[in-house]
């Protein structure tokens, strides 16, 4: 194993996970947005915390529970201010962290989150077996595990179209280090993009 000058492209939501639920008022599955607000309900000595949805059509909502019936001495350090600002950080955190959607059993969008890429120079890890002839060396993280096809990502951070990148990989110059099938797989948490040069 080497390290060499390659790219390294992170992925950040900047926004929130929509939901798809039966909306009351509409009488039909609707989507339901986060307003980045939260309520907090006090019980003695805890509190119920959720995080404020609302149906994009007539507005009725949706609490997507946080915690329940929690102690606020035993939240996380910082958090229980946050939430009573309504912290739009936190709010962003909680709207894209897929293991509260399904402790709620909450349907999401996948397609419906928006994202930014940023992209650095770095030195990466790759086997020298896997490198053929001159090739830019992509590291891609996608830490929230954000569910996008490959070729499609790949197609508008290079700025060329879905065929072209159906070509190049038809033609061995646009390849995953572990052969993986970049037409058909969605991004994982990494993956590692070797894409051939002419030069």
């Amino acid at each position: 194993m080497s390290y060499l000058k390659g790219e390294t492209w992170t992925l950040t939501p900047v926004s929130s996970y929509k939901i798809i639920r039966n909306c009351p008022k509409c009488g039909t599955r609707s989507l339901f947005q986060s307003t980045g607000n939260f309520r907090i309900n006090a019980n003695k000595k805890c509190v119920d915390i959720w995080l404020i949805y609302q149906c994009e059509k007539c507005r009725s909502t949706y609490n997507l529970t946080i915690f329940e019936r929690v102690s606020p001495k035993k939240l996380p350090e910082g958090s229980y201010k946050k939430f009573q600002e309504n912290n739009s950080a936190l709010a962003l955190e909680i709207g894209t962290a897929k293991e509260i959607f399904e402790k709620n059993r909450a349907v999401v969008k996948e397609e419906s989150i928006s994202y930014i890429v940023t992209k650095e120079h770095t030195e990466i890890p790759v086997s020298l077996q896997a490198l053929e002839g001159n090739c830019r060396i992509i590291c891609i993280q996608n830490p929230n595990g954000l569910k996008i096809r490959v070729d499609k990502f790949l197609a508008e951070q290079l700025s060329i179209s879905r065929s072209k990148v159906k070509h190049l990989i038809a033609d061995g110059l646009l390849q995953g280090s572990q052969r993986e099938d970049l037409e058909k797989i969605h991004l994982g948490s990494s993956l590692l993009i070797l894409l051939k040069t002419t030069v």
